[in-house]
């Protein structure tokens, strides 16, 4: 059946979780209309997580991208695929893992919170639009895109031509790589397809910090 072991009701999945930097892989059945908050937590009992703090599940879809599941609908199109669903979970901890100041590249591991300051004399429409800095993907991103091209094309800020009276602490979320970036245009900023790349990101905050 189209690579998928189906026993009445219940399906076959694969999922991923990566502590640490060691990654697991369990196989085990579902519901096939399982909602998503009890594939959630049945995911943290099988993993030993705290569902309390929370998790973010993705899937590997047929070009093998990382696709996040949010809702409803997106779990549903994730078990429809023509082989066994592989999921993967990311741990959102409430801990910093690493910190850094742009321009520096964020580093770390699949799962990790980084944070980065970014001074208020980079936060100008100008420094978003340099040629001589790139981004990759749209929404989630490559760890070596610019965060201030990020910053705008993800709508997580406006910027003006002129330098805010603050700075601002952007919170990263590093997730495992892609085959593939896919970009785009939005907010008059550019990103470029590319791929694969071991390491990718999304912007998970923003704070601001007056000056």
């Amino acid at each position: 059946m189209n690579g998928r072991t189906l026993e009445g009701e219940t399906m076959i999945i694969k999922v991923r979780h990566t502590n640490h930097g060691e990654t697991t892989t369990r196989r085990f059945k579902i519901d096939r209309h399982i909602k998503l908050d009890e594939l959630k937590n049945k995911m943290c009992e099988r993993f030993n997580i705290n569902y309390e703090k929370g998790i973010k599940l993705f899937y590997f879809d047929e070009d093998n991208d990382h696709v996040i599941v949010s809702f409803e609908d997106e779990l549903t199109l994730a078990l429809e695929s023509n082989k066994v669903p592989i999921f993967e979970i990311v741990d959102k901890p409430k801990i910093v893992d690493r910190e850094c100041i742009y321009p520096q590249v964020p580093k770390g591991d699949p799962g990790d919170c980084v944070k980065i300051l970014v001074e208020s004399q980079y936060l100008t429409l100008a420094n978003a639009m340099r040629k001589d800095t790139e981004a990759w993907g749209t929404y989630i991103y490559s760890n070596d895109s610019d965060i201030v091209k990020v910053l705008v094309h993800s709508e997580k800020m406006g910027l003006a031509d002129d330098p805010p009276p603050y700075d601002v602490i952007v919170t990263l979320r590093l997730l495992p790589g892609n085959l593939k970036y896919i970009g785009t245009t939005n907010r008059g900023v550019t990103t470029l397809n590319y791929g694969p790349y071991d390491l990718s990101f999304i912007v998970e905050n923003v704070r601001i910090v007056p000056v």
